[in-house]
């Protein structure tokens, strides 16, 4: 999360002639990134990314308070200036306006704090308020929310002001909602609540608070207002974030609440409230404070061995170093010995820091990243059999110079896909929170996805593929097998050319020994889109692994295609597994070879493989066999003789031929064509 602050906001609490390009930098380098520098007519204004684990620094004074750590270790002085907050937080009239409070679970809010103010007098902030918030991207609306808003931005607390007059029977109850319960936003929207939303509603049953994220439409402070309610809470972090999820809808406060807010920062928020009430409003306190705070924190501690802190970072702190950057940070020496110190953590850091690795971090990154040693750890020898890496590069590469393109489409499908493909929805992973309709179910193959792209892509021919993961559902309660798939996708050509692709791949990858059996298909899922007469399953040693085929017309229509679709599928996991490297030399053959085509009569039932395994083990100086023309019944081989030790004469080439013709018909009942025919 990014947020906005001006440099002359910022230095109001930090005493420091540190330019503004100065801070930039060295909070770049030692904590939250600054993302971008603007300058503003004297000013400039700071866009700094906060990462999640630091809601401390999500405020003015949090970025203060890290700067006045790291600007000394730059040689630059730099001075935290300590907040106002000695106002009182009670009345000292015994007419005080009264509120009952009841929060159902303390662990919804673990402190709930709330202050009426009578002699309201609602009228535009002071310019510099609507300016700093105007700058920081958030609009200024009137006295009351601004101060709100300011306070958010300046310390960090979210906090929320109501129309006291607007909350009837002077009672607030802060449950968990249910039934479908709905509320009126400030924003005018009316949504429904998920079960478990916390709410606040009033002695009337009305929800008048979405908590955490927005105020009601029923309670708002407006220009009539005389009276205000404003309280200041932390919330559960989990509940807040999954409200967000589940309904969409995420605001500024959400976003601090979610990442979790300082408890014992309430008070802190509350008096430098109330002295905005009073100098901006005109208002008076008229109530007795509340502060339900039924499990404050206790303190905690942290040992830390010096022997550690050297062999974690690499190299040795002098140990006053490390004392003085730790009690910058606001941590307090507690013990301190030769080799051990303890230290108690600020409780603005109580959920970031727990064990003596999270305090190395912090003397790291203050010490300076760039003053530690460059050594690059030891690497462990690689298994270069089951090198993925490897083997996707030299895959994708030779794709890419056969003219296919990649693709990187979604790891999610849509209900109606998966009736489509004649895939049970119950065999799938179901995402708990999709993002839409379209993106429901886990995808169990890569297939429906370039069909996708296919139908997009309306060409008379397309060569896609895509190298991705696919998740298989192992049972309730279990992880997802993933598994490194590989899908090749083309249009407008036939089961040839894409048997080919599958040759050549093996050939790439140094796998010889493989079997493509079409009287079985062990995956239904293949069954229900492939062409039952153009379609071969993959084995390798005794796995089945993947398919080559053509797509079902039916299938065609409803992606609305009209070419001719053949896929091959495989799992390329398993395919590392069994890759090689091993390749031997051949110089080249001294000797010419011969090259004929000779046409044969296939019966029905007789497959390609089997005629060229027989015509390759006739002879040795058949050294290769290629299938070049297909015409009903009869089929045209391109047969290439040659010996590597002299030149084939006819008498020889005639003699093998024979062999050839002769070991065809004997085996396979497959005849020369008759040259009549």
């Amino acid at each position: 999360m990014n947020i906005f602050i001006l440099d002359s906001w910022l230095k109001e609490y930090l005493k420091t002639k540190a330019s503004a390009k100065e801070i930039a930098k060295y909070l770049s380098l030692c904590s939250q990134s600054v993302e971008k520098l603007t300058q503003i007519n004297n000013d400039w204004l700071y866009e700094i990314e906060i990462t999640t684990n630091r809601p401390d620094c999500f405020s003015v004074y949090g970025i203060a308070r890290e700067l006045s750590a790291i600007l000394p270790r730059f040689d630059i002085p730099a001075k935290l200036q300590p907040l106002d907050i000695n106002q009182q937080l009670t009345t000292i009239n015994k007419n005080s306006l009264p509120l009952e409070v009841k929060i159902n679970k303390s662990s919804l809010c673990p402190r709930f704090t709330a202050l009426i103010f009578d002699n309201i007098v609602i009228k535009p902030s002071p310019k510099i308020v609507q300016e700093r918030l105007e700058k920081s991207g958030i609009r200024a609306i009137n006295n009351v929310v601004d101060i709100s808003n300011y306070l958010m931005l300046e310390l960090g607390q979210p906090m929320h002001t109501f129309d006291y007059d607007k909350i009837k029977g002077n009672k607030m109850i802060l449950r968990e909602s249910q039934g479908g319960e709905k509320i009126t936003t400030l924003d005018e929207q009316t949504r429904t609540l998920p079960d478990g939303t916390m709410i606040i509603e009033d002695g009337k049953g009305r929800i008048i608070d979405l908590c955490g994220i927005m105020g009601g439409n029923n309670s708002q402070v407006d220009e009539k207002t005389k009276r205000v309610l404003l309280f200041i809470q932390t919330y559960d972090p989990v509940k807040i974030r999954q409200t967000c999820q589940k309904l969409a809808f995420r605001t500024d406060a959400s976003s601090r609440f979610e990442k979790g807010v300082d408890p014992e920062g309430v008070l802190t928020a509350m008096k430098r409230a109330v002295k905005m009430f009073e100098k901006n409003c005109e208002a008076k306190i008229a109530s007795q404070l509340i502060d339900i705070y039924p499990k404050p924190p206790k303190e905690k501690k942290v040992n830390l061995n010096f022997e550690l802190i050297e062999k974690v970072i690499g190299i040795e702190i002098p140990k006053q170093q490390v004392l003085t950057i730790l009690q910058s940070l606001g941590f307090s020496l507690i013990t301190n010995h030769q080799l051990l110190i303890t230290v108690t953590v600020p409780h603005w850091r109580y959920n970031d820091i727990s064990i003596p690795h999270d305090l190395i971090e912090e003397i790291a990154r203050i010490y300076g990243y760039e003053h530690l040693p460059n050594n690059l750890p030891p690497i462990a020898n690689i298994n270069q059999k089951n090198n993925y890496f490897k083997w996707e590069i030299k895959v994708k590469e030779a794709l890419k110079f056969w003219g296919f393109i990649e693709t990187i489409s979604y790891s999610m499908l849509s209900g109606q896909m998966l009736k489509i493909i004649g895939v049970n929805p119950e065999d799938c992973i179901k995402i708990a929170n999709p993002l839409s309709e379209e993106w429901v179910y886990m995808r169990q193959s890569l297939i429906p996805s370039l069909l996708e792209i296919a139908a997009k892509n309306k060409k008379e021919k397309i060569k896609i593929f895509e190298m991705a993961n696919i998740y298989l559902n192992m049972g309730k309660n279990q992880l997802p097998q993933e598994i490194l798939t590989l899908s090749i996708l083309i249009s407008g050509e036939n089961f040839a050319t894409i048997k080919g692709i599958f040759e050549s791949i093996m050939e790439e990858l140094g796998i010889k020994e493989y079997k493509l059996n079409t009287y079985t298909l062990q995956k239904t899922f293949y069954g229900k889109i492939f062409h039952p007469s153009h379609r071969a399953e993959i084995n390798i040693q005794k796995k089945s692994l993947g398919i080559i085929g053509e797509i079902k017309k039916e299938i065609n229509r409803q992606f609305g295609i009209e070419e001719k679709i053949f896929i091959f599928d495989i799992d390329f996991s398993e395919l590392v597994k069994i890759a090689k490297e091993d390749k031997k030399y051949q110089p080249l053959p001294k000797y010419p070879p011969i090259i004929e085509d000779l046409s044969f009569t296939i019966p029905p039932k007789i497959y390609i493989e089997e005629i060229i395994k027989i015509i390759k083990s006739t002879s040795l100086t058949i050294k290769s066999v290629d299938l070049t023309d297909v015409y009903q019944d009869n089929k045209t081989f391109r047969i290439t003789y040659q010996d590597r030790q002299k030149t084939l004469t006819d008498k020889e080439v005639q003699k093998i031929r024979k062999n050839v013709i002769d070991s065809l018909q004997e085996k396979l009942k497959v005849k020369l064509k008759d040259k009549k025919d």
